[in-house]
C-alpha cells in the first residue's frame, strides 16, 4: 500500500468520524435544546469575536441571574443580541433585564420583558467557528449543501464498513525466464 493510499484512507476515515461526532452532537443538542449561532458583531469582545459561534441553552427565566449571557429580541429590534445581564427587577416569572454589551462603555438603552417560561443562556462558544455557519447560510440553495455533504458521509462510511474486493483470479505460476533458456538448449 502505497502512502498517497494510505493517507486517503486517513483522511476519509477521519472526515466519516468527525462528521459522525457533528452529526450526533447536533441530534444530542435537540434532545438537550442546546442551538447555535454565529456572533455577528463586536459588542461582547473581548469574550466573544464576530465569526465566533456562541452555543446556548434554553433555562429557566425564574433561574437567570447576573452574570449570564442572555439571547434576547431587545424591544424594538427585530434580530436577537447576545448580552450581559447587568441587572433584574420585577416579578421573576416575567423578569425585565437590563444588558450590557461587554465592549460596550455604558449598559443597553433598552431594558427587556422577558415573557417566556425560557430564555436562552450562553454556555459555550468557538472562536472561528461562526464563519462556517454564516457561509452556509449566504450560499444560494444551502439545502442542496447539506445534501451532498451527506452522502459525501455516507459514502465514506460504506468504503469504511465494507470489506474490500480481492482479486478472485489466482495468479498463474510462470517459469522464470532463466529456466526455460536452460530447458532449450
Amino acid at each position: 500500500m502505497t502512502a498517497a493510499v494510505r493517507l486517503v484512507r486517513l483522511a476519509s476515515a477521519l472526515f466519516t468520524v468527525l462528521s459522525l461526532l457533528g452529526f450526533l452532537a447536533l441530534v444530542g443538542a435537540r434532545v438537550a435544546h442546546w442551538s447555535a449561532e454565529p456572533v455577528l458583531t463586536g459588542s461582547m469582545a473581548p469574550t466573544f469575536q464576530p465569526g465566533d459561534l456562541v452555543v446556548t441553552r434554553q433555562v429557566d427565566v425564574r433561574t437567570l441571574h447576573t452574570g449570564q449571557v442572555a439571547v434576547f429580541v431587545p424591544p424594538g429590534e427585530s434580530s436577537a443580541y447576545a448580552h450581559r445581564v447587568v441587572g433584574l427587577s420585577g416579578d421573576p416569572v416575567h423578569p425585565v433585564i437590563r444588558t450590557k454589551g461587554d465592549a460596550n462603555p455604558a449598559p443597553d438603552a433598552w431594558q427587556a420583558r422577558l415573557t417566556a417560561p425560557t430564555v436562552p443562556v450562553v454556555v459555550a462558544h468557538a472562536p472561528y467557528a461562526g464563519r462556517l455557519i454564516t457561509a452556509m447560510r449566504a450560499i444560494q440553495g444551502h439545502s442542496q449543501f447539506v445534501t451532498v455533504l451527506g452522502l459525501i458521509l455516507t459514502l465514506s462510511a460504506v468504503r469504511m464498513v465494507l470489506p474490500r474486493r480481492t482479486s478472485t483470479r489466482r495468479p498463474t505460476r510462470r517459469a522464470p525466464r532463466h529456466a526455460a533458456r536452460h530447458a532449450t538448449s
